[in-house]
């Protein structure tokens, strides 16, 4: 096994609420086609009250190529992931020389070599460490980046991980594209950066509130490319988004997280919170009603997302992150983690705090 020892988040500096949003994303799609009263309904009913974004608001007024943004991205996501990390490590009372592997999760920009050897010249990482890039698994990336490094501590149990989660959501956005899809992200993404410092069953680090993962499992459905990813072209990342994933969840969560539970003779009612990427308000309600769950159990979602938006893969960190600091953490208590993304996949992650 292999625990979550601590993790630090860290924002962009530009915050923005919906309000402001909404009154920008109104006169940037004012010419598109779509029915903008019926749709401006949609930046209340998200939940979210602020997001922080890479650049002032008028930025995102005008075009700006692929290369641009792509350059916006590697700078503030080095930046961000420098502050996480370093948190951590503070925090933590460990050097960066210690940590053993990194796993760098990413899907809204591009960046060869990868974040984490820029990471490497800034913060004094070893030159031996292990370095695994992932790209492309949406927001399912922040609970496969926790199991992949679980994976790797069960064979390593004396080593130090790190995942660190970056997505800059935002600078995806293109101004020129005036699809529904893209009115629906702007009420919802935001950006942001988390780094997870996780410690294998023989190492011999003690810091207080830990999370302790038991088990994680995956799940991709045949034939369903076409529910969330990118269209990628010469303005950038082009959003796909559903509009079927609430009902997806409604009729596919149930079954698959409780075939997971079986194998370790538990069903919902033993969960005592579940703290996964919560997606959006519908994303929230329909995991209520699949799963039967509580408020109280679904808390920690409801918080993040108000106050960050859906942040892709990160989101699910900020989760944790504020179970672990919060006044609901206590030792013994069942955990499961679950993210959707594109595949369409579903990474699931069983764990007890201690």
């Amino acid at each position: 096994m292999s625990k979550i020892v601590q993790i630090c988040t860290a924002v962009p500096p530009h915050r923005i609420d919906q309000a402001s949003a909404s009154k920008t994303v109104t006169q940037l799609f004012r010419n598109s086609g779509l029915d903008i009263d019926r749709l401006l309904p949609i930046f209340l009913n998200t939940e979210i009250e602020n997001r922080y974004i890479s650049a002032p608001i008028e930025w995102y007024e005008h075009n700006h190529d692929f290369a641009t943004k792509n350059a916006l991205f590697l700078e503030t996501a080095i930046a961000l992931s420098e502050k996480a990390v370093a948190q951590v490590c503070d925090q933590a009372n460990i050097a960066p020389d210690e940590i053993d592997h990194v796993f760098m999760i990413s899907t809204t920009g591009i960046a060869t070599p990868s974040i984490d050897a820029h990471l490497l010249n800034r913060l004094s990482f070893k030159s031996g460490i292990r370095r695994t890039p992932i790209w492309g698994l949406g927001c399912a990336g922040g609970v496969a980046g926790l199991s992949r490094a679980h994976d790797w501590l069960k064979a390593y149990p004396s080593k130090l991980a790190f995942v660190i989660s970056l997505e800059l959501c935002s600078l995806t956005f293109i101004s020129n594209d005036r699809t529904r899809s893209n009115f629906v992200a702007t009420a919802l993404f935001g950006d942001g950066c988390a780094a997870a410092l996780l410690a294998g069953d023989q190492h011999p680090h003690r810091n207080g509130r830990a999370i302790r993962i038991e088990d994680t499992a995956a799940v991709t459905w045949p034939d369903s490319l076409d529910v969330m990813g990118w269209d990628i072209n010469d303005a950038g990342l082009k959003v796909i988004f559903s509009q079927s994933i609430p009902k997806i969840v409604q009729a596919s969560a149930r079954p698959v997280m409780q075939d997971f539970l079986n194998a370790h003779s538990l069903c919902m009612s033993d969960i005592d919170y579940f703290l996964s990427h919560p997606g959006g308000a519908k994303v929230i309600a329909a995991y209520i009603n699949a799963l039967d769950l509580n408020e109280r159990q679904v808390a920690d979602m409801r918080c993040i997302l108000r106050d960050f938006g859906n942040m892709s893969s990160v989101t699910v960190l900020f989760v944790l992150e504020h179970f672990m600091r919060s006044g609901q953490y206590h030792s013994g208590a069942r955990i499961l983690s679950a993210a959707l993304g594109p595949g369409f996949s579903s990474e699931m992650l069983l764990a007890r705090s201690c």
